[in-house]
């Protein structure tokens, strides 16, 4: 009789571990200049995203208890979580595409390899680098009209809102760089051909 191996407890630590996981072995090929660089930026960011999402936390639940236990509701706590939340996802998007946490389609992909395959995600990353390159440009363009325009709720300039989107584009352009450089210094196999099938006999 055969023994039951219990595989829940894998599965668990498999996904915890496999966004670690990629990232190890996006660094393992970088020389190791940039990969102490690459190291502290990815640890700076989780930091400033683990505050901030502290404090959305923090801020939401405080309004959620003023509201229905004391009646009241607290004034800036609405626009507060609003622009926090904009910081978290612009500056998350970047650390969720190196851990290939981004929805993909990858059926075309996953059927292709070797030099065929690395082609093809080269042409992807790069349209995406141009596409961050983009809203960089974009972003940077629109710090200047938003600098005068006040956000009501907490006072403050619009521009700090604004400036979310070229630094998070600008994170993002830079972990793209970084998984290209990933993609070509890693070696390119030719694409494999089945082995002639063998009979006894």
């Amino acid at each position: 009789m055969s023994a039951e191996v219990p595989i829940t407890g894998g599965i668990e630590e498999d996904a915890g571990d496999r966004a670690s996981r990629a990232v190890a072995e996006q660094q393992a090929t970088l020389p190791p200049a940039w990969k102490s660089l690459d190291r502290l930026l990815i640890h700076l960011t989780s930091l400033v995203l683990f505050a901030v999402g502290a404090v959305f936390t923090v801020m939401v639940t405080a309004e959620v208890v003023s509201r229905y236990v004391l009646g009241s509701s607290i004034f800036f706590v609405n626009s507060g979580a609003r622009l926090l939340l904009v910081w978290f996802f612009l500056l998350g998007a970047g650390i969720a595409l190196r851990h290939n946490a981004h929805v993909g389609f990858e059926l075309l992909v996953s059927r292709m390899h070797g030099v065929r395959r690395r082609n093809v995600l080269t042409i992807a990353y790069a349209c995406s680098l141009v596409f961050f390159l983009e809203m960089i440009w974009g972003g940077v363009y629109s710090v200047g009209p938003a600098i005068p325009q006040n956000e009501a709720g907490l006072g403050i300039s619009v521009v700090w809102f604004v400036l979310a989107v070229p630094v998070g584009f600008l994170l993002l352009a830079y972990h793209m760089v970084v998984l290209l450089a990933v993609l070509w210094r890693e070696p390119a196999r030719v694409d494999a051909v089945p082995p002639a099938s063998t009979t006894a006999s």
